[in-house]
């Protein structure tokens, strides 16, 4: 073959491992894709020819002469006598070979003595890059700069979960998926708690991107603080929701009552119903004080807990006399970016409720015209493992349910245990990057087949940047190198050095420093 020699198998073969013999001029690296040419595969009575495709996972080195029980003295004088040079060897698992475009496992095994190769890079794009119109080209291998890896998007029709502990570069991925398919005319729905994604517009020199007059970001009003102005995200759409339009449960789930505070939320639930036309929090609490006077004994105490709660309504910025029609979220070739950020938990989690409930009720009456993305940043915050409420159970029945009525979620969480096992089994595909916390590794495992042990061993090891992906939108599981987005999406990492600098800077030192020695005498 015309690449790269490698050496020989040599020993026990199996189907699944071999191990070949090198020397120090042609051993390949840990990780690199080798080839053993022309292996005899069954074939009904017969046998095929066929280029089993390998992983190299060891590479070590070996003397017959250098020993490790030998001392130092002895040492000296075999390495003075002798040619010590060491043997190399390694191991491989075996990935499997192309036969009629599907990736199949061999029944057979190599034989003792056949040439290993380092793949060709023609090889390693039929088995890393699926033959589709629409790839979404995310990166390199990571062995192989020359050999992209593109991802189907008709993978995710049974949802996405990308996972990756904090600073691993998962918004770097998430953001560059994104870029991807809104060209392709798709339609998206971001719900952003970090304002992660509201930079899409523009690039690094702050000009627009050729994709920006296809993104909207929805700001609700009132949230002070921001990482970004609307200025620097080049404008934002204010989102709001008409309180009045609210149900009695809803007020008290934004308020955080619960459930079985029953007789609460029946005083809530009264005064509601007292109200007519527009209303605010404040008309709501007028009513809960008149209840409160002039209710009987038991609904007068339930109004009275209430108003604690109710008041606290009061600056929460989003409340307004609209809410945003669900028409001007979704689109062909439309991205729609909710930035959460700042905003009180179950408020975040009403935004997500209400506009998954409305894009579903639409779904399962015929009236969505377009496939659309839902794209849950901090997954496991909107849908826990345990008491999710209602925003909980409507992405778990979306993420059971969802692809048959065209809607379809990418996951993005860092904490995998702590999200609903029924969303994370829904995922087909995983986009797997580094995770160092034992419980989480250990959840990950269960997701995906046994055959792949292996590669979620590497986990820990993961730079960031670099991502395994597994299930139906590759060929077969891939170690992948990512490429930055553009723009790229800025996590929430704070500078330390940055910011103290900035605080020296506006330090009065002088004054500092009289205090400091005024200080030490009286001491």
């Amino acid at each position: 073959m015309s690449h790269r020699w490698v050496g020989y198998v040599v020993g026990e073969v199996d189907t699944k491992t071999f191990t070949f013999v090198s020397d120090r001029e042609s051993f390949p690296s840990r990780h690199e894709y080798l080839v053993i040419p022309a292996v005899d595969e069954r074939a009904g009575e017969g046998f095929k020819k066929v280029d089993v495709l390998a992983q190299v996972t060891r590479v070590a080195n070996y003397s017959d002469i250098i020993g490790e029980n030998l001392s130092l003295q002895e040492l000296h004088v075999l390495l003075s006598r002798y040619d010590a040079a060491p043997k190399v060897f390694g191991n491989a698992s075996v990935l499997g070979y192309m036969d009629e475009g599907e990736v199949r496992y061999p029944r057979s095994a190599a034989i003792p003595g056949q040439e290993v190769y380092v793949a060709p890079d023609d090889l390693l794009e039929r088995f890393f890059t699926k033959e589709i119109e629409y790839g979404i080209d995310i990166g390199t291998l990571i062995t192989r700069d020359e050999v992209r890896v593109k991802i189907d998007p008709n993978g995710f029709r049974r949802h996405v979960a990308i996972i990756a502990q904090t600073g691993a570069g998962k918004s770097y991925l998430v953001g560059l998926v994104l870029e991807k398919l809104l060209p392709m005319g798709a339609t998206v729905i971001v719900f952003d708690p970090n304002s992660d994604y509201v930079m899409m517009r523009r690039n690094g020199k702050g000009d627009p991107t050729e994709f920006a007059e296809c993104i909207d970001v929805y700001r609700p009003p009132g949230v002070r603080g921001r990482r970004y102005t609307n200025d620097e995200i080049g404008g934002a759409i204010e989102y709001t929701i008409n309180f009045s339009s609210l149900s009695s449960d809803e007020i008290s789930e934004v308020a955080g009552i619960p459930e079985q505070w029953r007789v609460i939320r029946e005083a809530i639930d009264r005064a509601v119903r007292g109200l007519e036309g527009i209303y605010g929090p404040q008309q709501l609490i007028d009513e809960l004080t008149n209840l409160a006077t002039n209710a009987d004994r038991r609904i007068a105490g339930g109004a009275e807990r209430a108003l604690t709660y109710v008041r606290r309504l009061l600056s929460y910025g989003i409340w307004g006399h609209r809410d945003i029609p669900l028409d001007d979220l979704v689109g062909p070739n439309k991205m729609s970016i909710v930035d959460l950020a700042g905003l009180q938990r179950k408020v975040s989690e009403y935004i997500v409720e209400k506009t998954l409930s409305e894009v579903w009720n639409r779904a399962v009456t015929g009236e969505l015209d377009y496939p659309i993305f839902i794209v849950l940043e901090e997954a496991h915050n909107f849908a826990p493992h345990s008491n999710g409420g209602n925003v909980g159970f409507t992405i778990d029945r979306i993420a059971a349910e969802g692809r048959k009525f065209k809607i379809f979620l990418l996951v993005v969480t860092q904490r995998p245990k702590k999200i609903s096992e029924n969303v994370l089994s829904q995922c087909n595909s995983q986009i797997i990057m580094r995770l160092t916390n034992p419980e989480d590794q250990n959840y990950v495992r269960r997701l995906v087949p046994d055959a792949l042990a292996g590669l979620m061993d590497m986990l820990p090891s993961v730079r960031t940047g670099e991502a395994l992906v597994v299930g139906d939108s590759v060929v077969m599981p891939t170690r992948v190198l990512i490429d930055f987005p553009r723009p790229e999406p800025k996590s929430a990492d704070v500078k330390f050095a940055e910011h103290w600098a900035k605080g020296i800077r506006g330090m009065d030192v002088d004054r500092v420093v009289k205090r400091w020695r005024a200080r030490r005498k009286d001491l």
